[in-house]
Order: structure tokens, then C-alpha cells, then sequence
């Protein structure tokens, strides 16, 4: 476990958190699709631990999540990582807050208050950004989707149980957010995966993909 963190990770976290640090070497993005249950939000705390102790996060950490989860990110963060300085936006008064933004290592909000606040967190470069629950924008044409789209970010990590819920679309606009171009564009992924793997039950080309 990275010194700093108060936990000790169990094995297959420590897989996902060499899983979270390889992909930030690289400067690329990806998915934590572990069960719920499994610790996701754990496995995250330490990947941001351990970017902090190895000189990447020169500036904070993002973690965009529904509203109903805020809380729950602010205690477990104080909790397994109390070194860490946490900024939460949101309420009436986070237009003043968002001032602090620059002194603190982690900032957390909600989606409702990145589509409200986009704008203003544009211009805001992030070492990392999480989109937690992130089945929520999975509809590229959604306020969510665009708005995460906007972030400017080193670094991307998307948490999600249930990365495909309905079709193999979902997981289209989860990577065109992560790594835009590795599936193609939306008209190329429907023909080349979609397409012959949902209606035609194609193996290889599920293996591909």
C-alpha cells in the first residue's frame, strides 16, 4: 500500500491500483469496472496517494460523482488518506471556494454542479479526473457527457460497476470520453462491432473488440 494510505489493500486491489498507475504512465485512461463492493472507491484514494507521492498530481485531482455519493467520498477520503487536502464544491457558497482550488489536492462535485458550473472548470487543469458511477454518462448526448468532455485532464479514470447495462454503445461513449478514436467514431464502431456481435453473435469480432 502507498505510504500515506490507512488501509491495507487486499490482493486484487493492489491489482487495480498497478492497473490505475501503469495507465497514468502511459497518460492515458481507463476503466475501473470492478463489482460493487470490491472497493473501488478504495483502490482510487490510493492510486491518487500514490500519484502525490510520486510527483504527479502538480495539480489536483478531480472526482466528479452523483450527488448522492459526495459524502461518501469526503469520509472515506478522510479516513484512508487524511494527509490529502480535500475541496468540496458544492451549495451556494462554492463559487467562492472554487478560489481555494489551486491549494488542494483533491477536488470533489457532483455531476448536476459540473453541467451548472462547466464553465468555470474549463479553464481549471486537472492532473486527473474520475467520473465515479460513470454509467451516468454513458449518453453521449447528454449535459454530463459533454461537460466531462469539456475537463481538461492528464489523466482519466472512469468507476463504474455496469460499464455496458444495455448495449455495446454504452461502452463506445464511455471510451470516446477516455480515449477518443480507439473505437472509432459512432457510425464505424455500429458496423464494425455493434452491429455483427449483437446481431449477428459474432465471436471474433467480440474477441477484437
Amino acid at each position: 500500500s502507498p505510504k500515506g494510505l490507512q488501509a491495507e489493500l487486499r490482493p486484487y486491489q493492489k491489482l487495480g491500483l498497478a492497473f490505475l498507475q501503469r495507465i497514468a504512465e502511459l497518460g492515458q485512461g481507463g476503466v475501473l469496472a470492478d463489482d460493487m463492493g470490491l472497493g473501488k472507491t478504495l483502490q482510487t484514494i490510493a492510486h491518487i496517494v500514490a500519484c502525490k507521492q510520486r510527483g504527479m498530481l502538480r495539480s489536483p485531482a478531480l472526482i466528479v460523482t452523483p450527488t448522492s455519493l459526495v459524502g461518501n467520498w469526503r469520509r472515506e477520503l478522510k479516513k484512508f488518506a487524511p494527509s490529502l487536502r480535500v475541496l468540496e464544491l458544492r451549495g451556494a457558497d462554492r463559487h467562492r471556494r472554487r478560489l481555494e482550488l489551486p491549494d488542494h489536492d483533491v477536488v470533489i462535485t457532483s455531476y448536476g454542479t459540473l453541467v451548472r458550473d462547466r464553465e468555470a472548470l474549463v479553464g481549471a487543469g486537472f492532473s486527473m479526473l474520475v467520473a465515479d458511477e460513470a454509467q451516468t454518462i454513458k449518453n453521449a448526448r447528454s449535459q454530463a457527457h459533454q461537460a466531462v468532455r469539456s475537463l481538461d485532464a492528464d489523466h482519466r479514470v472512469f468507476l463504474t460497476g455496469t460499464p455496458i447495462e444495455n448495449n455495446l454503445e454504452e461502452l463506445w461513449s464511455l471510451f470516446d470520453l477516455l480515449l477518443p478514436g480507439l473505437l472509432g467514431d459512432a457510425a464505424t464502431f455500429r458496423a464494425v462491432f455493434r452491429g455483427p456481435i449483437e446481431r449477428d453473435g459474432n465471436a471474433q469480432r467480440m474477441e477484437s473488440l
